[in-house]
């Protein structure tokens, strides 16, 4: 089950030896040492950018466009069963 962590002082110098460079106060979904997140963005920056992340891939892009595609509004995430659905099956079960 993913979980969640905040960066601080004392924690981002581990997330950035794993390649994730992020400002502090950002919050972060990871699992089995992963960013991953099935059910939403994966990373809340403090100045409100989410990226969206499964397995430790980022896909912000490719969800961006599955909104677009499908004209849902993306600021209110997968707030439906539909929506989650397809986003598991597109982008988790793949």
């Amino acid at each position: 089950m993913a979980q969640w962590t905040e960066i601080t002082e004392e924690n981002r110098d581990e997330w950035s030896r794993k390649g994730i460079y992020l400002f502090l106060g950002t919050k972060l979904s990871y699992e089995l040492g992963q960013v991953h997140r099935e059910d939403g963005p994966a990373v809340l920056s403090p100045d409100g950018v989410e990226r969206w992340y499964v397995r430790g891939r980022e896909i912000t892009a490719e969800v961006k466009t599955l909104f677009r595609e499908h004209k849902w509004d993306l600021a209110k995430g997968l707030d439906t069963p539909e929506k989650l659905a397809l986003f598991k099956a597109t982008f988790v079960s793949a």
